[in-house]
């Protein structure tokens, strides 16, 4: 293997939202044995970023599945946005379908979302929140990179899934990426593309590629590795992947597998 490439929620960080020294130290071993590592997640670059600052080492960023890409000096290579005449359409279905959303930028710090949401005081630390009121604010909407859609209703979720599948499916990549979250995209984003950006950039082939998962948004790109790692009691260790995980995420699961495998 010469790249590991982990999601980030529900599989290198904990239950909390962090990243274990026991995590940090297996990626700094894996480094020292010349083995590149990235990180490929639905998040923003703000949030992935102080993921990255707490590990401490240059790895690649792929954020907003697929939609920036940055290098290992935390600089954007790659950017896949959906046209602002997408994104009007799009808000402008969910709000008349009264379903809620959070439409995300390239700068990894603007948000937009409808006017009276509620939002976690953590989350505006790091990022800028734009209040949509009316339909003239749908019309200044500008392009976005992803737009997320959170419900903690399990099977509301799939029903608005289908509803966007049937209006907007040749338009856009639609994916569970949670119980409670819809992400998206536009159409052919991806963690898997993002991952073949970087195993390109690097020239390696994606069979010495490892990959960690444990949801829907990481499907593809496991299927696109030559090893691809399901994480324990996760809803990727239910589908046809050989390899996974002795420990869950809340228990370092990702660094004692690269642990044992890479033996470090």
């Amino acid at each position: 293997m010469k790249l590991v490439v982990s999601d980030l929620d529900g599989t290198l960080l904990n239950d909390d939202s962090e990243v274990s020294l026991e995590t940090i130290q297996a990626i700094k071993r894996l480094k020292e044995k010349g083995i590149e590592f990235a990180i490929a997640t639905g998040r923003s670059f703000n949030s992935a970023n102080k993921i990255r600052k707490k590990i401490g080492l240059e790895i690649y960023l792929i954020c907003n599945n697929g939609a920036n890409i940055y290098n290992k000096n935390g600089e954007l290579i790659k950017n896949n946005v959906m046209p602002a005449d997408l994104i009007r359409k799009v808000v402008r279905f969910l709000t008349e379908n009264k379903i809620g959303y959070f439409g995300f930028d390239g700068s990894g710090a603007n948000f937009y979302v409808p006017y009276g949401t509620e939002i976690d005081d953590e989350f505006l630390k790091e990022h800028i929140p734009h209040y949509i009121k009316n339909s003239e604010d749908i019309d200044r909407l500008p392009a976005l990179e992803k737009i997320l859609i959170i419900e903690e209703d399990s099977e509301r979720i799939y029903e608005i899934k289908d509803l966007i599948h049937d209006n907007f499916d040749d338009e856009l990549e639609i994916v569970i990426s949670a119980d409670d979250c819809l992400d998206l995209n536009i159409k052919g984003c991806s963690k898997r593309g993002g991952v073949e950006y970087i195993s390109q950039e690097l020239e390696i082939n994606p069979k010495e590629i490892m990959a960690f998962g444990d949801s829907g948004n990481d499907y593809k790109m496991l299927k696109y590795v030559g090893h691809p790692v399901a994480m324990k009691d996760s809803f990727m260790s239910k589908r046809d992947f050989e390899n996974k995980t002795d420990f869950t995420n809340d228990e370092s699961g990702v660094a004692k597998y690269l642990q044992q495998y890479f033996n470090l």
